[in-house]
């Protein structure tokens, strides 16, 4: 019996086979086995392909999004050295500018001495003692020049000389009489030194004297000497008045307000506050403060709580930071050590609700940033916003340790995140952006703050 089994078995397994194997005939219908082994294979084929897909898509978001931080990094570093640069081929075209204009001064007073030179005075281009003839041109400025210094050196020698004057021959006198009649020309019988020969005749009646001196001397002193300047040599502010030091940026915002000293009744009063919720915002302003702490810069505060937004410095132990206050008593701490110097800065506060990201900007310059400061916080609107002091309630709760001292100037409220660029424009002087909600000239001054010129 066992015997006949496995030959039956195998009969079996080889008709499966060859029934499994046999294609169907044009009119025989597949097996169901068949059909659920074809629609598993196209399934298969189907699932492979949206996988694929998928891989394909996630890879190419990846290669998108891939260091997209770092790329932002160097755009703004490369922006931030574009504007450097066009500042500094600005101030070089304007030394450029400057020194152009001086030169050209000179130009017209070089200008001015060759003709003095050329015109009235064309015999002292040639040496004393050559022959002058009608119609004779300067050979130049450096020949004019040369020529004035020989006849200038030579009567300042003549002038210095002892108060006692030497006796004259006549000839000499006779000689320098008939030049200065015939408009500075040499006789015919001049020798080459200047002096004329011993057959000119004497004059009788000519007595020697100082008197005698006297019609040598204005023959060299028609032009001054202050008309021939030293160009090699030029002093500063010579050609022209210094020019002036550069003013801050600061001084070209508008409104500069003043806070004198501490005191719990100075401040200024933004209007009224955002009329709608803010879920992002940038604050941006210059100050110069010389106190050794920030104080309160700015407050805002709803009816319902205290403050909701807040910039403060800290006392104590640790005024080189200041406290930036989100919703109900959330914040971060700045540093403010480059602020406390007295002179003008331009800072930038940045902030965004969708991941409660923050950036604070000194001089163009990032110096903090984070995340997961009150994420998808929206500030409410209709509050009271307050520079100078921190509020405990709307419009009130002011302390004087807590009072701002210094200048305030280009203060601005926006309700978006300014981009890099934007800051580094405005820290640079070249106007706010778009769209601000508030800025200082919707300020209501109270307790002694008032608008001055810019220091």
């Amino acid at each position: 019996m066992a015997g006949m089994v496995l030959p039956l078995c195998l009969l079996l397994a080889a008709a499966l086979r060859g029934g499994l194997t046999q294609a169907p005939g044009p009119g025989a219908r597949p097996g169901p086995l068949l059909l659920r082994l074809r629609r598993l294979e196209e399934q298969f084929h189907r699932l492979q392909e949206v996988t694929l897909s998928h891989l394909q898509s996630i890879a190419r978001n990846y290669n998108i999004s891939y260091n997209i931080d770092g790329r932002f990094r160097a755009l703004a570093e490369q922006a931030e050295a574009a504007t450097a640069a066009r500042a500094t081929l600005g101030a070089e075209l304007a030394r450029l500018a400057t020194a152009s204009r001086r030169l050209h001064r000179r130009l017209k007073r070089l200008e001015g001495t060759v003709g003095a030179l050329s015109l009235p005075h064309r015999p002292l281009t040639h040496p004393l003692g050559a022959p002058v003839e009608a119609g004779t041109e300067p050979h130049g400025l450096p020949d004019a020049a040369q020529s004035w210094d020989s006849q200038l050196e030579r009567e300042l020698q003549g002038r210095m000389a002892p108060s006692t004057p030497r006796p004259q021959h006549p000839k000499a006198r006779r000689w320098q009489q008939r030049r200065q009649e015939e408009g500075h020309r040499l006789p015919a019988n001049a020798r080459p030194g200047g002096a004329p020969r011993g057959d000119v005749e004497h004059p009788r009646d000519a007595a020697p004297g100082a008197q005698a001196m006297a019609p040598v001397l204005p023959t060299v002193t028609v032009v001054p000497q202050e008309q021939l300047p030293a160009p090699q040599q030029p002093r500063e502010g010579r050609y022209g008045p210094p020019t002036p030091a550069p003013t801050s940026p600061a001084c070209r915002t508008g409104a500069v307000l003043l806070f004198p000293n501490t005191s719990a009744e100075r401040v200024a009063v933004l209007g009224p506050g955002p009329r709608r919720g803010l879920r992002a915002l940038s604050l941006c302003a210059w100050l110069a403060t010389p106190a050794p702490r920030l104080g309160a810069l700015l407050s805002y505060a709803t009816e319902d709580s205290s403050s909701k937004l807040a910039v403060r410095g800290r006392g104590g132990d640790l005024p080189s930071s200041a406290l930036f206050i989100i919703g109900d008593g959330e914040f971060r701490e700045l540093p403010v050590t480059p602020l406390l110097d007295g002179k003008w800065h331009h800072l930038c506060l940045i902030w965004s609700s969708s991941q409660g990201q923050y950036h604070f900007y000194v001089d163009r310059r990032l110096l903090a940033a984070g995340s997961g400061l009150r994420q998808g916080y929206e500030i409410p609107a209709g509050g009271s916003l307050v520079l100078g002091q921190e509020q405990e309630h709307p419009g009130g709760g002011f302390r004087t340790a807590e009072a701002f001292v210094g200048h305030l100037a280009g203060l601005a409220l926006w309700s978006r995140a300014l981009l890099p660029g934007e800051v580094a424009s405005m820290a640079t002087g070249r106007g706010l952006p778009r769209g601000p909600l508030l800025t200082l000239a919707d300020a209501s001054l109270k307790g002694g703050v008032r608008r001055v010129a810019c220091p």
